[in-house]
């Protein structure tokens, strides 16, 4: 069996499974490597011209990006990031709060990543996040939908996975979701992180009326 074809057995993950699994590059088994999904693209177009095709228009309701330093030296304190600059501005330009979004697509190349946005964005204070999730807020069925398809350190980190962050926003507002599926998703906002947490994109998007 090649390693294009191995597939993943159901339940956890045992180390007799990490090590029996295809060889990629000694030592290194399939189950040592992330996917491989680098890559794509999200075609844009107007509303009118989205109402014409097939699958229900899912609107770019602001935008909002942030560049603050190229090198880790050059930080004074590493858990400020430019994510509130970017989110603040995504915000006000799509005239909602943080408290109006349904679900959340969030960046998560490493936990600490995840929880500096999280603040940063507004939907809780500094220092809070950790205490903020617990209770099973942000699993499957809490009253915060996160990465709801898994996210990034659920089962891929590729360079560019902002765009899987807006894919599964998209699905969510269109409601294609299938068993990922939030209720009346009807605002979702996708925050993208680059470069060593220096460059932060945050986009709201909107179901179409």
């Amino acid at each position: 069996m090649g390693a294009a074809e191995y597939r993943f057995a159901a339940g956890p993950l045992t180390a007799a499974d990490v090590t029996a699994a295809p060889m990629i590059s000694s030592p290194l088994t399939a189950l040592d490597c992330c996917l491989v999904t680098d890559g794509g693209a999200v075609v844009l177009t107007s509303l009118d011209r989205a109402r014409d095709l097939r699958r229900p228009p899912v609107e770019v309701l602001g935008y909002g990006e942030r560049t603050t330093n190229t090198s880790m030296t050059a930080v004074a304190d590493p858990t400020v990031t430019g994510a509130a600059g970017a989110s603040a501005d995504a915000f006000a330009r799509a005239g909602v709060a943080p408290a109006d979004i349904d679900v959340a697509e969030v960046y998560d190349s490493f936990t600490i990543t995840l929880v500096l946005t999280l603040e940063a964005l507004g939907f809780c204070g500094r220092g809070e996040a950790l205490d903020w999730i617990r209770g099973g807020r942000i699993r499957p069925g809490g009253d915060f939908p996160l990465n709801t398809s898994g996210g990034g350190l659920s089962y891929c980190h590729p360079g560019q996975f902002g765009i899987l962050l807006l894919v599964e926003a998209v699905a969510q507002l269109r409601g294609d979701a299938g068993d990922r599926q939030v209720p009346g998703a009807r605002l979702a906002v996708a925050h993208g992180t680059g470069g060593i947490l220096s460059t932060h994109a945050t986009v709201v998007l909107g179901a179409a009326p």
